[in-house]
């Protein structure tokens, strides 16, 4: 048997009995991407006795080199592989899994920016943001700690202006060339957010500018019933979003960060303001509060540096 086989059974045999039941669209659409496009196209016709794993290290140099994919990838690309001689393992077809022999897997990418911003540097951001087409997000990020799938997926008749709330009912992903609109992932991720008032100035905005292009469009304006659209009423792409936002930055030589570290962003001033920790996570939408004070305390823990302080004191070193 080749390799293509053993890789579309095992694929079958995955998406029956285990991704269909416990993995998002994005994850299949990802899944059958690496297998259709990169992994049968290179390395399909290796009858699977003979794949070696010099052949597997080859394929991720191609990758990197050929294909311009980040290290990371290649990862994601190995765990799929190796998934399925696993399968070929488990059927008998091989006595051992090549893949666990001998390959170096490239080193994983980190990112080299900052993981937030300051006070002072979301402040700056948030005012050069103003009349673009960024305005909206960036505040729902800014001011909500809102996810990029949360942005976009935001409906008008999620916003109640008059009682100043947000409704988080539904998100939209990307699958590919396909656009997914679904529930939120966990049942803490539906919740009901307070419309600061710098963001009310937005969205009050983005409704006026709505209602204006639907009257000069008429029949030509689709009424998608989104919040983040082009003028035309068409709601932007869920990719659009990241790329835009990072090409503001530099555009604006502003610091480094991702779109979801906005989210951090929030969640660090909070915490660092003293708002309680069980605040913060159901304002983000986090299934527990173990997955907050996993990933912000350590940032800010006060009571770490005064105890740390309190030992400096204590054998008399502070100068």
């Amino acid at each position: 048997m080749i390799l293509a086989g053993i890789v579309q059974e095992s694929e079958l045999d995955r998406m029956d009995n285990y991704v269909k039941y416990n993995c998002e669209e994005t994850t299949m659409y990802s899944y059958k991407n690496i297998i259709y496009k990169h992994v049968i196209p290179y390395l399909g016709t290796f009858e699977l006795q003979k794949l070696q794993p010099v052949f597997i290290q080859q394929y991720y140099k191609h990758l990197m080199d050929d294909k311009g994919l980040s290290p990371n990838t290649a990862h994601k690309h190995h765990a799929c592989i190796r998934k399925s001689l696993d399968y070929a393992l488990k059927q008998q077809f091989v006595h051992r899994n090549v893949s666990d022999d001998a390959v170096t897997l490239p080193k994983k990418e980190k990112f080299t920016g900052q993981s937030y911003y300051t006070k002072e540097q979301l402040n700056t951001l948030l005012e050069m943001v103003k009349d673009t087409r960024l305005e909206f997000p960036i505040y729902s990020a800014g001011y909500l700690g809102l996810r990029r799938e949360e942005i976009v997926g935001l409906r008008w008749q999620y916003v109640d202006l008059a009682k100043r709330l947000i409704h988080i009912e539904e998100v939209r992903t990307s699958a590919g060339s396909q656009e997914v609109v679904k529930t939120p992932k966990t049942e803490k991720s539906r919740r009901v957010l307070f419309i600061t008032e710098e963001l009310l100035e937005v969205l009050l905005k983005v409704k006026s500018k709505q209602d204006n292009h639907k009257r000069i469009l008429g029949e030509n304006y689709m009424d998608s019933g989104y919040v983040f659209t082009h003028d035309n009423g068409k709601p932007y792409r869920v990719n659009y979003i990241t790329k835009a936002f990072k090409d503001f930055l530099e555009k604006n030589n502003l610091p480094k960060i991702r779109l979801h570290d906005l989210r951090h962003t929030f969640a660090s001033i909070l915490y660092e303001a003293g708002v309680d920790l069980k605040a913060i996570s159901e304002a983000l939408g986090h299934s527990d509060l173990g997955t907050t004070n996993k990933i912000y305390t350590h940032r800010f823990d006060k009571t770490h540096k005064k105890t740390v302080t309190a030992m400096s004191e204590a054998l008399g070193r502070r100068r």
